[in-house]
């Protein structure tokens, strides 16, 4: 699974201890594998002397969260002040996509103009159908739509990542609400929420569903399908032309 990382990362030895030494840096596009017998997640990512693989107790670093966005305007019909922590969710699941399949940190300001510019800007959030077909043109990407929790399966164990387009069942949100799908680790699928706060996923349902591991979610498929369940698409796959 490939995640760009968005902000400086310690990172630790194959034991766990601190290795002051290294760290991943802003812009790093690093490949996360499975947790090993120690809880800890092998990251290979690049240095000035060739690629790198450190470990990571708690996977923080690698999402765009709508909520340091306030200042980013991101208006709509009916919502002329709104911005980016207010309705642009679609946005930053956008600049995750294009991270882990690209290893391009488009602005977030750059995105949110950029969805406004293609019309994928509506009173109620993000057209993700419109914003999709936009960056795959864009930025020489491809994006299948589909209802079909196997085929998100089959995508992300293939290499791509997918936007899940969640209803409001409780999870993720209580209203719709886009996550993006990075991969799979251990089994299970793993999410980064623009949404996510402090305190988010830890009591009631959400507690019990969802695994957090520093800002990344951990959560069975079952759980992402009836999430989006209502929604038509509920996964937009993306990958590399």
């Amino acid at each position: 699974m490939k995640a760009l990382a968005l902000r400086r990362i310690s990172v630790l030895t194959e034991k766990g201890s601190p290795d002051p030494g290294s760290r991943i840096d802003p812009g790093d596009l690093c490949e996360i594998g499975h947790a090993n017998h120690r809880g800890l997640y092998p990251v290979t990512y690049p240095t000035p002397r060739g690629k790198k693989t450190r470990f990571l107790a708690a996977l923080s670093g690698f999402t765009l969260r709508q909520r340091d966005y306030a200042a980013i305007a991101y208006p709509a019909p009916g919502y002329p002040a709104a911005t980016v922590k207010s309705g642009g969710c679609g946005v930053c699941a956008a600049g995750m996509i294009l991270g882990a399949l690209c290893g391009k940190a488009v602005p977030v300001s750059e995105l949110a103009r950029f969805s406004m510019s293609c019309g994928a800007r509506v009173s109620g959030g993000t057209d993700m159908r419109r914003l999709s077909e936009a960056l795959c043109a864009h930025y020489g990407l491809v994006c299948r739509m589909t209802g079909d929790v196997n085929a998100l399966k089959r995508h992300l164990r293939s290499g791509g990542c997918a936007v899940c387009n969640a209803a409001g069942n409780g999870i993720f949100s209580t209203g719709g609400h886009y996550i993006v799908a990075l991969g799979e680790l251990n089994g299970r699928v793993c999410i980064a929420d623009p949404g996510i706060y402090s305190g988010k996923y830890a009591s009631g349902a959400r507690k019990a569903a969802v695994t957090v591991c520093g800002e990344l979610l951990l959560a069975d498929y079952a759980v992402v399908d009836g999430d989006c369940m209502g929604r038509t698409p509920r996964y937009y796959l993306f990958s590399r032309a």
